[in-house]
């Protein structure tokens, strides 16, 4: 077994041989994390879809400004993934463009978007060739963290309205001229990039159905997508797959609605074991394939850690145990308090995570024995729904150190001493086999 990098750098069959799957989707779907350089054409500059080699982003006086995670192994790691891809006889002909990126504070925005021209890739039989739209999720960092969380407040959120524009423009520059047949397309992403990927064809969809239904009215007929419909039509056609990789899902105001019932065959959504990102809320009548990760708890929801083998994910029969209690917990409180509770809630949990004073995933797993007594100590004066929610969330705590969090205990007898976490050693050591661990 190996991750994907190890997958882009030893598969060699083309896509005759190995049909795209979602580890493909994966593998661009990290790609979108990188910051592509000024030769990569940028989004809606031309009338038709602009791309260039993929190979053209690898100048390594780009690199500073383009592997900006802080983390020297992240950036090592994505730099790695795009060489291979570049020198992969399975995606050399890969080409990228349309690149957007857009970060407003005041909107409390982060979005980027590239396109992946794959129709020069050997073993693909498209007419009018294949376009894959990736949407880059919130990298590694706990602000990332807490925008996906955000998704449980309110529906669309800024990047899910980028998103649906964007693909809405590319579908319209590749759609073919004099006679030329359109592109086919993907979508996908990683984290809210998933996310953003299904909202994005959700909003399509939404445009053909509601222009069949006045088409329709107008004829005096009844409407062609009845709102009580339990299977509709396929609708725009030329999205032929969405892949949501770990991403949140929808409430089912969403999940029920016949835009999203509409694409919801061509939805593939995968889910590490420990998922807890990708267990927000809902997929309807989506079924999620758990993918087996080597890392614990929540920093699975990293897509470097998933496994494959032979060409395809390696699966698992279903969440762990811990991610099964995170997705309990969390939906039982989503239940349990109003649209400003959950507000107020989502700040103060990233509040919590955020004390140890580390701004991303790899470097909180690497100090834990660190972060840990600064994480109980600011959840501490927090009421108990925060604190059983926190611990949920990080399930890398282990377990002595949830019940910490959950249930205070009494204050030592008379005479005796008490400490309120395990000693280093200690927390080291249930970090690695109490909850959590897979």
């Amino acid at each position: 077994m190996g991750n994907i990098l190890d997958y882009a750098c030893t598969e060699f069959r083309d896509f005759a041989r190995l049909p795209f799957s979602a580890v493909d989707s994966l593998v661009l779907s990290e790609l979108a994390y990188i910051h592509m350089p000024d030769a990569v054409p940028r989004f809606d500059t031309t009338k038709t879809v602009a791309t260039v080699p993929l190979a053209h982003a690898l100048r390594a006086e780009d690199y500073p400004a383009m592997f900006t995670t802080g983390s020297a192994s992240v950036n090592e790691y994505r730099l790695g993934l795009l060489r291979a891809v570049c020198e992969s006889p399975r995606y050399r002909g890969i080409r990228v463009g349309e690149y957007a990126e857009r970060l407003d504070e005041d909107d409390q925005q982060q979005f980027c978007a590239m396109t992946f021209d794959l129709s020069d890739c050997r073993g693909l039989d498209y007419a009018g060739g294949l376009l894959y739209v990736a949407f880059r999720g919130t990298d590694g960092t706990l602000v990332g963290w807490k925008e996906d969380f955000n998704m449980a407040v309110r529906c669309p959120v800024p990047s899910q309205r980028s998103a649906a524009d964007y693909l809405t423009s590319v579908a319209a520059r590749s759609a073919g001229v004099l006679g030329a047949p359109a592109a086919s397309l993907m979508a996908g992403g990683h984290s809210k990039g998933g996310a953003c990927a299904i909202w994005a064809a959700m909003s399509m969809a939404a445009r053909e159905c509601s222009a069949m239904t006045q088409a329709a009215d107008s004829a005096r007929e009844l409407p062609v997508v009845p709102q009580d419909a339990g299977n509709l039509p396929i609708v725009e056609p030329r999205i032929i797959r969405v892949y949501s990789h770990d991403g949140p899902g929808f409430a089912t105001s969403v999940t029920g609605s016949p835009a999203y019932r509409a694409i919801a065959g061509r939805i593939d959504k995968t889910v590490p074991e420990s998922s807890v990102i990708g267990q927000l809320l809902g997929d309807g009548p989506v079924d999620s394939t758990v993918v087996v990760a080597d890392a614990i708890g929540i920093l699975q929801h990293m897509g470097g850690s998933w496994q494959v083998a032979d060409g395809a994910f390696v699966t698992a029969d279903g969440l762990s145990a811990g991610a099964q209690f995170v997705d309990r917990t969390i939906a039982t409180w989503l239940d349990g308090v109003d649209q400003r509770q959950r507000e107020v809630t989502i700040d103060q949990v990233y509040d919590i995570v955020a004390a140890a004073g580390y701004a991303n995933f790899a470097d909180l797993a690497a100090h834990w024995t660190d972060a840990l007594p600064k994480i109980l100590l600011a959840a501490k004066d927090t009421d108990r729904s925060t604190r059983a929610l926190v611990a949920a969330v990080v399930k890398g705590l282990p377990s002595s150190a949830l019940r910490v969090m959950v249930s205070p205990p009494a204050p030592p007898a008379s005479g005796e001493s008490h400490e309120s976490c395990e000693s280093p050693r200690e927390s080291s050591r249930g970090s690695q086999g109490g909850v959590g661990s897979d």
